[in-house]
């Protein structure tokens, strides 16, 4: 099997705590490498020693609370059957996390996220939110409240635009085959599109298409709603058993465009369903 590597930022709270026992769990035993990566912001330069002093301690605290995170993985026996590292690195955050998905290879992210009422909230802002956006391979990002369980159902939030290059739902694909999961495809559809009829029934065969040679159930559903939110919410309430929510984000600012369209209305979004986001490379 090609080697593996899986990337898990960490800033040390409860809630990346939780998205590295749930991305340890859903590739438990498979001879994966996980990079557990924390990083620092540079501080602006200044001649005095106090600064330095300063930085040093926040270096040392970041290498500290990694050897903690290790402490308490290995506690917890969650890295049986695969092999894991520890990595400090000062810069950006997002300029870190291309470099380490990019030496290491990566094959993909598993982040946390905070605990918010609305979808703004939940991602806007956020840490989860700019490696979705500049991330370069596929991120799980799992929230809070999330409890890992074997996943049996995934459900797939299509736009039916064209997807250029179908490869990229690959990844999707060996994630059904490895966790024997059955596949939900699901269109929110509004009363006004920019996709034309024909062209979205096309794409609604290509993706059935695809998925033929995967030896698991895959249905369709459309729902009608004029708020692709709440349309993606709506379906998650009605299939309860969901484990993982699958969208393929268009922009890099696709969720500012989605989750910011108006102040005064806002979807709750208590869901304990991790969501994959799936990128071009």
């Amino acid at each position: 099997m090609k080697h593996r590597t899986i990337l898990l930022p960490t800033d040390f709270s409860d809630s990346s705590r939780n998205a590295i026992e749930y991305g340890l769990k859903l590739y438990a035993g498979r001879g994966y490498h996980f990079v557990l990566l924390n990083t620092v912001e540079p501080k602006a330069a200044s001649g005095t020693g106090m600064m330095m002093n300063l930085s040093q301690m926040v270096i040392d605290d970041s290498k500290a609370g990694l050897q903690n995170d290790l402490d308490w993985i290995a506690e917890k026996k969650l890295n049986e059957g695969n092999t894991i590292e520890a990595i400090h690195m000062t810069g950006a955050f997002s300029q870190c996390i291309r470099a380490v998905v990019k030496k290491k290879q990566a094959y993909t992210i598993v982040v946390g996220t905070t605990g918010a009422s609305g979808l703004k909230e939940f991602f806007v802002g956020s840490k989860a939110a700019e490696i979705i956006q500049e991330s370069p391979v596929p991120v799980l990002t799992v929230p809070f409240n999330a409890v890992y369980k074997t996943v049996k159902s995934v459900v797939f939030a299509t736009d039916l635009n064209k997807i250029d290059n179908i490869k990229l739902l690959d990844f999707l694909k060996n994630l059904l085959i490895r966790q024997s999961a059955t596949l939900s495809i699901f269109h929110v559809e509004k009363s006004i599109s920019r996709v034309k009829v024909e062209d979205r029934n096309e794409q609604k065969k290509l993706l059935i298409k695809y998925f033929e040679d995967v030896d698991v159930d895959v249905e369709y559903e459309t729902l009608v709603n004029e708020d692709t939110v709440e349309g993606v919410n709506e379906y998650i309430k009605k299939h309860k058993q969901a484990d993982i929510l699958v969208m393929v984000p268009r922009k890099k600012n696709f969720f500012e465009k989605i989750f910011t369209k108006s102040v005064a209305k806002k979807v709750a979004y208590h869901s304990h369903v991790p969501m994959l986001t799936l990128h071009k490379k």
